[in-house]
């Protein structure tokens, strides 16, 4: 039998509707609550977790039964129960693997967003990051917590713990709602840190977290022009964490300038990021998995994923030496740079 290049196609696009439809049910049932009774129950009849949220029981049927073909849900003696391993996925905010803020997201704020794509593949405008507000800002804050934890609990102690343990000056640029902050006070303590960015709702929200866990003068946040640091020779080490991809492309060398000049001789970046392929027959590679997934999802955020090159030359026409690169999961780039001593 000779191949059917359409029906294959077809498939494809088919099952691509179903990955669109599982996001939708999935963002709904945690914007509901339907996903946390579950988790709570162990279980329930569509009737019964229709009658315990106050929700309409016909839409709910479909709910669950639509959430039980795509595997969202699994069927136990006619209740819906979550397959193993899915609350965590989830539900669990303090998870590597938690995914569930990204659904809320797709179905909220990137589907506002996504409604400018024709408009901005006219004219080329931009609807940056600052500009959609103090719950888009800390939409972004709970999507990064996981990672942030990894980062300060396993990552940064690896090449930095001693040094941390000291206590040393800390500057995050770019450093939102300030959450990754709040982690690196907490574990520690002998630490002082500044934080920077243009976005004004995260400062606003890093300002008054800060306050209620009374850090006073150890921790500090600044708003700032284009995520510039306004300081010469005063920290330990900088850190960039999804940062520099959200940088306009314009600004990339001033920012990272401005980053090598609020080190001390000898001090150290950090950069947490995603890179783009060098060449396009290779994103469909796993390890650039996320960077698809980030470059067109926050592509009218005005946002640029860097290759390789770039973010070597970036770093390296700010005066940074001695750079070197890992991963982290295989789809996250590590980078690590000095200023001259």
């Amino acid at each position: 039998m000779q191949p059917q290049p359409t029906k294959a196609q077809f498939d494809f696009v088919l099952n691509a509707f179903r990955g669109l439809q599982t996001v939708q049910v999935i963002g709904l049932g945690l914007r509901l609550g339907m996903i946390a009774a579950l988790k709570e129950t162990g279980g329930l009849t569509a009737a019964d977790l229709a009658a315990r949220l106050n929700l309409h029981a016909p839409y709910v049927r479909v709910w669950c039964e639509v959430g039980y073909a795509l595997s969202v849900l699994e069927l136990d003696a006619g209740r819906f129960v979550l397959p193993p391993g899915m609350e965590t996925v989830l539900l669990d905010r303090d998870h590597p693997r938690y995914l569930g803020g990204f659904a809320e997201g797709f179905i909220s704020h990137l589907a506002a967003d996504f409604d400018r794509y024709p408009a901005a593949f006219t004219d080329g405008s931009v609807h940056a990051f600052g500009e959609h507000g103090l719950d888009f800002s800390a939409w972004v804050a709970s999507l990064t917590h996981p990672m942030q934890r990894l980062v300060v609990g396993k990552v940064l102690p690896e090449t930095f713990g001693a040094a941390l343990d000291r206590g040393i000056d800390i500057l995050d640029v770019g450093c939102g709602a300030g959450q990754l902050i709040f982690k690196l006070a907490d574990a520690y303590p002998n630490c002082r840190f500044v934080g920077i960015d243009v976005d004004p709702y995260g400062i606003e929200l890093a300002k008054t977290e800060a306050s209620v866990r009374g850090y006073g003068d150890r921790v500090q946040f600044r708003r700032t022009k284009k995520d510039s640091a306004p300081f010469d020779d005063r920290f330990d080490l900088a850190l960039m964490f999804e940062v520099l991809h959200e940088l306009p492309v314009s600004v990339r060398p001033s920012v990272l300038e401005s980053a090598q000049r609020a080190l001390k001789p000898g001090g150290k970046l950090f950069i947490l990021d995603e890179t783009w392929a060098e060449n396009p027959a290779d994103l469909r590679d796993p390890r650039f998995t996320m960077s698809v997934l980030v470059q067109f999802s926050e592509l009218v955020w005005g946002n640029v994923v860097a290759t390789e090159t770039e973010q070597t030359r970036l770093l390296t026409d700010a005066g940074f030496v001695n750079l070197t690169r890992s991963d982290l999961g295989g789809v996250f780039t590590l980078i690590y740079a000095e200023k001259p001593a």
